[in-house]
């Protein structure tokens, strides 16, 4: 993959949490030292248009790596690029550039009406509120959840909570979306809904999750973080067919290979 053609890189990521524990997703910016590393040197590129899948279980560093690159924690070490461009301490491109769905949906819904929600990113950045929900509105229609415009979030069902979650990031446009366990504790029929919605998606994403059966429907190739490090990367499904290396890692075999 010609390096233009990246749209992000990361290169040998280095991070520790103050206290040595990993922080919730949505913390905001920390800059501790002396803690256990979460990240040990990570490294990976994502290209124009493609859908990477980074897989590993919990505590693997998968959610402190996607909080970096939407801007949301100071880097300490290594080096993230956006279309080969060092960030730096510039955290304000990476989150103008990345759109973060984070792992509890809740973490991201809280306004009264599902529509107010969806428009609150647009209002912030000074769209009147009138046009925000005009298109948030569009928005939820393009996802075929409009119904949901007017009711409360927190009255909505674990898959529909993640679609409108969804909702409000596309609507801020992003360059790349970087989705944090989208599937975590739904049940069969919310976890096909939220996959025909990711394979419909068009544009650069990063999908971090344990769920490999779920990799395999939506990426082409996915990169393994274990323990903080990358024990390997490659295309799928031929990278899951290493059921030595998913144990070592962790990791469950998806049923297909």
């Amino acid at each position: 993959m010609p390096e233009r053609d990246y749209v992000l890189e990361v290169r040998g990521l280095r991070y520790a949490y103050p206290d040595g524990t990993v922080a919730p997703a949505g913390t905001g910016a920390l800059s501790g030292t002396g803690g256990r590393e979460a990240l040990k040197g990570v490294s990976l590129v994502l290209g124009a248009g493609e859908k990477l899948a980074l897989v590993g279980p919990n505590g693997s560093g998968k959610s402190t790596l996607l909080l970096h690159l939407a801007g949301a924690i100071l880097i300490q070490s290594g080096e993230v690029l956006l279309h080969g461009e060092p960030v730096g301490g510039d955290m304000t491109r990476l989150r103008g550039a990345v759109g973060l769905i984070f792992q509890e949906p809740d973490d991201q819904l809280f306004m009264p009406r599902v529509v107010e929600d969806v428009a609150f990113g647009l209002v912030t950045r000074g769209v009147p509120v009138a046009e925000a929900q005009a298109r948030a509105l569009e928005m939820l229609e393009s996802l075929g959840i409009a119904h949901l415009a007017e009711r409360p979030p927190h009255r909505l069902s674990g898959g529909e909570k993640r679609i409108v979650s969804l909702a409000g990031i596309l609507v801020m446009a992003p360059e790349v979306l970087a989705l944090d366990e989208p599937t975590a504790a739904l049940d069969s029929q919310a976890r096909r809904r939220v996959i025909r919605c990711l394979q419909s998606m068009e544009g650069p994403m990063i999908l971090a999750t344990h769920d490999l059966d779920m990799a395999l429907d939506v990426c082409a190739r996915a990169v393994v973080l274990h323990e903080g490090r990358v024990p390997a990367e490659g295309a799928l499904p031929g990278l899951f067919r290493d059921e030595a290396l998913l144990e070592r890692c962790g990791l469950e075999p998806p049923p297909r290979r």
